[in-house]
């Protein structure tokens, strides 16, 4: 009896978990075929085979999910997207639908759509129409798509506005820029603070750090590319707390497209913010000495991870801290094959938060002009030696997913067109298709009179001959045209 019981038991949960992993499958299809379907229709007309292709798919898993749940919608909540109760988690390779919906949903001011019972091919196809072609006045989408969807007959679909305490969310576009640059340089301010306290054995303000992290999450997700875009901001003089900001920062976007949740986002921000606090028990003398270092020095600097870890572990309030961050400030030095520093007991396995910043630091530092070192890379050049270093220094799948983060031509490059004006990258293309084409500010025109262009999209075409309006013929080092890449992105929404 009991042994009968055993395996009914042992029998119930396996159904749960391979019913639970069919439910996660066919979410995900929904998800992909629902974003591909509303691309579609910005496209083509309804009659369009690919379109009806879509439909067909999409209508076929909502009509499964609704006959076993009783409903069926997608939630934008805290920058999630939700379906039903699943969060459903993106990858490198879904990010760019994730972005897509959160662009749309955000744009017309929708947190919620909804699918009931009885809904038909017709309704979902008039209404993906609708979705992806809404009434001219953008102010009043929100209610123009909810009384077209009653007017067209449309009643197994529902609208729900975006929250409002979802602030990100309902932040008005030319207010974004602004609030980010504020909590950039609140970050770098208090980040100084808090180092200048950890000196004198003062309290850290965990909560402020938590708060900064995660108002730059929801920051991030409006217009990701504009706040890479302030990492190129440099102070030399102040250097730590500059750079550990600029890799927060960067840490962030890259684990936002790995699929982190917010949670998992602000242990990782909070684990980059605080990276490099072991550096403040070196002297100064070898932290910016030009020469390079002796072998003691060299053993004095590695400590600086260990240090950090001390420091960490000895704050009062520690417990704001995730355990994580501690694996992140001990181990951002060690490479993929486990070579580097230090050298401890657990060093045949790397967290994920500490490959993330690995990279992240290391590509902030080479771009940065040091005592100690007569180059600095430029973003590309970066890129391209990270490139080179891969499966040794870097973990290659997660470098692949940050080279497609910056891109070919990296947000902030300085780079020469066919049409031999200057511009500076301001947004990189997400289509892997497109990777060579991103969006970028004219700064002079074709006789290299310096100029406050228009942000021009290398996708545009010249209709009459068939061909790209500009190209990209190289990129260009900023410092030898007296360039300050920063000032254009600081320039943007004051």
């Amino acid at each position: 009896m009991h042994n009968s019981r055993g395996e009914i038991g042992l029998g119930k949960k396996r159904s749960t978990s391979v019913s639970s992993r069919a439910l996660s499958k066919t979410i995900d299809e929904i998800f992909i075929r629902f974003s591909s379907a509303l691309r579609t229709a910005q496209i083509y007309e309804p009659n369009n085979q690919t379109f009806i292709g879509h439909i067909h798919s999409l209508f076929s898993l909502l009509e499964n999910i609704l006959s076993q749940e009783g409903g069926a919608s997608f939630r934008f909540q805290e920058n999630t997207l939700f379906f039903n109760n699943t969060r459903i988690k993106f990858d490198f390779f879904s990010y760019n639908n994730f972005k897509f919906l959160a662009d749309e949903f955000r744009e017309k001011d929708i947190g919620a759509i909804g699918f009931e019972p009885g809904l038909s091919d017709k309704e979902l196809s008039e209404f993906i129409v609708l979705l992806a072609n809404p009434p001219e006045n953008k102010e009043a989408s929100f209610e123009d798509i909810s009384t077209q969807l009653i007017s067209r007959g449309i009643t197994h679909i529902f609208l729900e506005r975006i929250h409002p305490y979802d602030a990100a969310a309902r932040m008005k576009a030319e207010k974004v820029k602004p609030a980010a640059k504020k909590v950039f340089f609140r970050s770098i301010k208090h980040l100084k603070e808090s180092f200048e306290n950890n000196k004198e054995n003062q309290k850290l303000q965990l909560k402020t750090t938590r708060r900064l992290i995660q108002a730059m999450v929801d920051l991030i997700s409006r217009d990701e590319s504009f706040i890479i875009g302030m990492t190129n901001i440099k102070n030399y003089d102040d250097y730590t707390v500059n750079h550990s900001t600029n890799v927060a920062v960067l840490s962030l976007c890259f684990g936002r497209r790995l699929g982190l949740d917010k949670e998992e986002l602000t242990e990782l921000g909070l684990s980059a913010f605080f990276h490099d606090i072991g550096k403040l028990d070196i002297p100064e003398e070898i932290l910016d000495k030009k020469d390079k270092l002796s072998e003691e020095e060299r053993k004095i600097m590695e400590k600086h991870t260990l240090h950090g870890v001390e420091k960490l572990l000895s704050l009062k309030d520690s417990s704001f801290l995730p355990v994580k961050t501690l694996y992140v400030v001990l181990e951002h030095h060690l490479w993929a094959n486990l070579s580097g520093y230090p050298n401890y007991w657990k060093r045949n396995k790397i967290s994920l938060y500490s490959k993330i910043v690995k990279i992240c630091d290391f590509f902030d530092s080479v771009t940065t002009e040091r005592p100690y070192r007569d180059y600095v890379l430029t973003w590309d050049q970066a890129l391209s030696l990270m490139l080179e270093k891969s499966g040794t220094e870097f973990d290659p799948v997660l470098l692949k997913v940050f080279a497609s983060m910056v891109g070919v031509y990296p947000i902030g490059s300085l780079v020469a067109l066919n049409t031999e004006e200057l511009g500076i990258v301001m947004e990189a293309n997400p289509e892997v298709a497109l990777m060579l084409r991103p969006k970028v500010k004219l700064i002079t025109d074709r006789n290299g009179k310096k100029i406050d262009g228009e942000i021009i999209d290398l996708t545009e075409m010249n209709p009459t001959k068939g061909e790209y309006k500009r190209s990209i013929v190289k990129s260009l080092d900023p410092r030898q045209y007296n360039i300050q890449v920063a000032d254009y992105f600081l320039a943007q929404e004051n």
